[in-house]
This record gives C-alpha cells, sequence and structure tokens, in this order.
C-alpha cells in the first residue's frame, strides 16, 4: 500500500511530511478531499475536532498531512496519526477504505487568545497495489476564527486592495497583507483587479472575464518609429485599439527616432529627448552656490560659469555665495536684526522709541516689540497710555521727530530698504 512519499522513488508505508504527492504518485483519479472542523465556533484555548475525507472511485486506503500554522494538533487513538511537532500531524499506518471513502480524525487546540487559523491537508488515495502507479493525490484546506465571530480576508500580493480568492483566510481582525475583497484575477499585477479601467493591452484588466471590452472608438496617430507614441502630423485611423504602427498619442516631437518622445529621458545631446520644448535640462552642470548659482550652456565639462557675488543684504538670499544666508552684521539700522529676510526690531522684551528728536528712547517698554509713543511732533514726554500697551504702537510724529524705520518695517521691506538709501544722502523732512 502506497501512501504520502517523500523525493524517493519507492512507496512508504508510514506517512511522510510532504506538501503534495503528485510527484511520485500518478496514473490514479484525483481524490475528493473535503476537511471539516467542529466546533464551528470555537473559542480561544477550545479542542477541537478536524475531520478528513478522501473520496475516490479506484480508492483502496489512504493517507494524510495536516499542517497549521498556529495552536496545537493532537492525534487521536486508533486513528492510525503522530505527531511530527505540533503543528504537523501524518498518518502512522494506512487506512483502509470503506465505501469508497477514508476519513481520519485529529485534534487541534486553539491558542488561548482570540485569532484565526488555516489548517492544510495533503491527502492520498492509493489503489493498495503497493507501488505508485495507478494512485491519485489532492489538498484541501480550511479556515475559521477561535474566540470571534471571524470576518473573511483574502491573500493580497500586490496590495491592490483586492485579494486572491483562492485564499481566504477567517480571522477576527484583517491579517498583514490581506483585504477585504477578493477576486483579483492576478494577485501579482496591482494594475489587475475588479473595478479596474479596461485599458487595451490583450489583458482581462478588471477581472470580468473579457479582454479589451467597452473601449471607446478614439483617434490613433501614426507611428513611424514604434515607440508607442503617434504624431499629430501623421495618418490617423478611429479604432477602439491603435494598429499596428498606430499610437493612442500625437504628442511624439520627432517621430523618427524612437529615443525621443514625452517620457524619454534627457540627455546632454543637443536634442530635447522628451518633447518639452527645452533641451538638454537637468542634464548640464550646475555651478556656483547662492545667487552665483548657473547651468552650463553646454555639456562640455567646464564650460558652467558661475555669476557674480552681490553685497549681503538682508533678503533671505545668499547674495555674496558664501553658503551663508543674511549673515553680516550690520545688515539692518541700529537696534534691529535680520531674523527673517527683513529688517525688525528686537524680538525680545519691547523698547519703546519716544516722539522726540531721532533716536530718543523712552523709559517704558511692554513685551511684544518695540512701543513708539503718540506724542507730539516734534518730540516730548512718552505718552503714558502707550508705554503700557501690547504689541507695536505707531508714532504718530515719528515721520518729523521720531524713529520712521518702525513704520516702514510693518508697511514693506521694499519701502525700508528704499527709506534706508535716502536716510544715507540726507535727513527726511
Amino acid at each position: 500500500m502506497t501512501t504520502l512519499a517523500a523525493s524517493q522513488a519507492h512507496a512508504r508505508r508510514a506517512g511522510t511530511a510532504v506538501e503534495g504527492c503528485n510527484g511520485c504518485h500518478t496514473g490514479g483519479a484525483v481524490p475528493d478531499i473535503t476537511i471539516d472542523h467542529s466546533p464551528k465556533n470555537p473559542a480561544a484555548g477550545e479542542t477541537v475536532t478536524l475531520q478528513v475525507q478522501i473520496r475516490s472511485a479506484n480508492i483502496n486506503a489512504g493517507g494524510i498531512y495536516l499542517l497549521t500554522e498556529t495552536g496545537r494538533l493532537s492525534p487521536i487513538n486508533g486513528q492510525g496519526t503522530k505527531l511530527i511537532d505540533e503543528h504537523q500531524l501524518v498518518h502512522d499506518a494506512p487506512k483502509r477504505a470503506s465505501g469508497g471513502v477514508v476519513r481520519f480524525d485529529a485534534q487541534w487546540i486553539a491558542p488561548g487568545a482570540p485569532g484565526g487559523v488555516v489548517v492544510q491537508v495533503w491527502a492520498l488515495a492509493a489503489n493498495g497495489d503497493n507501488s505508485p502507479r495507478g494512485d491519485g493525490a489532492s489538498s484541501a484546506d480550511t479556515a475559521f476564527a477561535y474566540g470571534c465571530t471571524g470576518t473573511t480576508y483574502y491573500l493580497d500580493r500586490d496590495a491592490d486592495g483586492y485579494g486572491d480568492s483562492s485564499v481566504p483566510r477567517v480571522d477576527c481582525t484583517r491579517p498583514a497583507d490581506h483585504a477585504d475583497r477578493g477576486g483579483d484575477c492576478d494577485d501579482y499585477s496591482v494594475n489587475i483587479h475588479p473595478g479596474q479601467e479596461e485599458a487595451c493591452n490583450e489583458i482581462d484588466d478588471d477581472c470580468d472575464g473579457e479582454i479589451d471590452e467597452n473601449l471607446e472608438v478614439t483617434t490613433q496617430y501614426e507611428d513611424a518609429d514604434g515607440d508607442g507614441y503617434g504624431s499629430f502630423f501623421g495618418a490617423t485611423v478611429m479604432a477602439k485599439c491603435p494598429p499596428e504602427g498606430y499610437a493612442p498619442s500625437s504628442n511624439d516631437c520627432n517621430d523618427r527616432s524612437p529615443d525621443v518622445h514625452p517620457d524619454a529621458p534627457e540627455i546632454c545631446n543637443l536634442v530635447d529627448d522628451d518633447c518639452d520644448g527645452r533641451i538638454d535640462e537637468g542634464v548640464r552642470e550646475v555651478c556656483g552656490v547662492g545667487m552665483c548659482a548657473r547651468e552650463a550652456t553646454a555639456c562640455t565639462p567646464g564650460s558652467c560659469t558661475p555669476g557674480e557675488p552681490s553685497p549681503e543684504v538682508c533678503n533671505a538670499l545668499d547674495d555674496d555665495c558664501d553658503g551663508e544666508v543674511d549673515e553680516d552684521p550690520g545688515l539692518c539700522a541700529p537696534g534691529e536684526g535680520c531674523p527673517s529676510g527683513t529688517c525688525s526690531s528686537g524680538t525680545g522684551g519691547g523698547t519703546a522709541v519716544g516722539a522726540g528728536s531721532a533716536g530718543s528712547v523712552g523709559s517704558s517698554g511692554s513685551a511684544g516689540g518695540a512701543v513708539a509713543s503718540a506724542g507730539s511732533a516734534g518730540g516730548g514726554a512718552p505718552d503714558e497710555g502707550g508705554a503700557d500697551s501690547g504689541g507695536c504702537a505707531i508714532d504718530a510724529g515719528a515721520p518729523r521727530g521720531g524713529s520712521p524705520w518702525r513704520l516702514l518695517t510693518l508697511v514693506s521691506p521694499f519701502a525700508l530698504l528704499a527709506l534706508r538709501r535716502l536716510r544715507k544722502s540726507g535727513p527726511l523732512g
């Protein structure tokens, strides 16, 4: 009698842990394998009875190999089975058929925490002539949850949201690499699954059993160089799918070169390879830093000349091309800094600026920035009400006797730059 076999050519009476027996046992009818479990909704930690049945017209005896990735398998006395380890069980002696059926029972003990399990079985229907000829083999599996109601999930190898319906799993929560929906007819392609838009590619993109169906008749453009991109200036035909020598697009800027089309990589060759209207962009040498950075005018080495540096000003740019931005002291008026590309007063406790002569400082300031008093235009004591205010109070007399820098800082950094230049040439007012 032959049973589950390993790679040896001869039959074995004792079972062997092999995922498939077709390599040795051939010529017989493929048996019908079923595997059931009881109770149907076991609790965590509960013992479950597994029932495997092998049916075949020519079956004389049978053997099994059970495999599970979690929980513990356990043999039942009188079934002719033995453990390899807690996850593997095989027949220890062939079991005789009765009415064309061989049945093996075993136990599985669920883990203590809720989850799901897949139990796989490989089974053999032997004709009993002590050779592998005339035997048939097949496999089956069952998936169920324990400790919860359970939901069916499907192995999703390509992570497109649709799984392989032939590999279901019942679990309390969705396992990694699984999807809620099945029906994926090619689980190794993210572009093929139910609901996918059908493309003209002789492939069943939407897994409905049809190929290139319901496609719209559109203009197809002549593709003289065969790069998959047609030319607007070539011949056209109306069709669902592009005939030989045609393409659905008309944006090839050189239909005589297969290396030139919208998706071609740009290379240094004085040619617009990717049809974007630019030549050798992104591949020419770039030299210089900051405001001096330049792109070479040609692809030849050494053809890049950086720009000339200029004096650093407060503008959040590297004007002097030294790799630093607004780093020089003295970019702004005394008492001001350049924290974010514009000159402004300090960011700590405010400084009250009096409305008297230019540069006079009041005695009272509050946190929140510079506080200028609203005194007379010609000068005078700071206004007490302004000294207690938060934020920036603008001196109403600043254009004549106070500091105009605070007002213009709030208005525009460009106005501030113009005023600074004007102030160097003479007093205001």
